[in-house]
């Protein structure tokens, strides 16, 4: 009797040894704590980046950059670190951006005008001359065409009874709206009756003086994917501007 209670308590001993050995193996080792590995430290530098978007043509505050960590390997260059120009924000502060610079973006002297001449003349490429011309919200697509975006100039005029038009310069930059620049103007049309300011060779200026002696400019609005800077234009562009007086048609042309 004695020796049949030693054997089932052997048994039920062996069963919670058995037991306690799956639970271990299938799930005892979830609450143990995770060993994370501490990250490598890498040596990092200040840059000076942008604290914000800032538009071309935009002035610089002290509130549109800042210092900002960055891995020493990585630093891209021309970037403007705080070792080698610490008085940087009060040095750059004034300056006007002559290309966008996005949030984050490391900002480069070279990208910056520092001059006491007008905006609009420190942003003309050289070779390049801005003109004013008259429009209206008839002329202008409807008054949506912002500064920065590429036209066609066609002329419309009165000749011997009839009215009409040509195409004298094309792929043309608008530089402003009135007073408002690219890096001014807000994200929506303008007022429909305006003077947009363009960007024309030296030639191309003098025929728009002219065309605008003899009749209305229209500005037509160029598709984002057909006013690439290099992008070609028809041999029209440099044609002139012709006329007709007393029965005699005259052409305009550049120099």
């Amino acid at each position: 009797m004695k020796f049949a209670r030693i054997f089932v308590l052997a048994i039920a001993v062996a069963a919670g040894l058995l037991a306690f050995r799956m639970v271990m193996m299938s799930g005892g080792n979830e609450g143990e704590p995770q060993v994370v590995q501490a990250p490598v430290e890498t040596n990092s530098i200040k840059v000076l980046v942008a604290s914000k978007d800032i538009a071309l043509g935009g002035k610089l505050t002290k509130d549109d950059f800042s210092w900002a960590n960055w891995p020493e390997g990585e630093v891209p260059g021309g970037a403007v670190t705080q070792q080698s120009d610490p008085t940087a924000e009060e040095e750059f502060e004034g300056r006007i951006t002559r290309a966008p610079i996005y949030q984050g973006e490391p900002i480069r002297p070279e990208r910056l005008i520092n001059t006491d001449k007008g905006f609009m003349a420190a942003i003309l490429p050289k070779g390049k001359r801005a003109i004013a011309v008259s429009v209206e919200a008839e002329t202008t697509a409807g008054g949506f065409i912002l500064p920065g975006d590429k036209v066609d100039l066609i002329l419309t005029r009165s000749a011997d009874d009839l009215v009409l038009s040509e195409t004298i310069l094309e792929n043309v930059r608008v530089l402003a709206i009135d007073s408002t620049t690219a890096g001014e103007q807000d994200q929506k049309n303008l007022s429909p009756k305006r003077t947009a300011t363009l960007e024309l060779t030296l030639g191309q200026s003098e025929i728009v003086a002219q065309a605008q002696q003899i009749g209305t400019i229209s500005l037509a609005l160029r598709s984002a994917q057909d006013s690439a800077d290099d992008a070609v234009a028809e041999d029209k562009r440099q044609r002139g501007v012709s006329y007709v007086k007393y029965g005699v048609r005259t052409k305009m042309g550049s120099r």
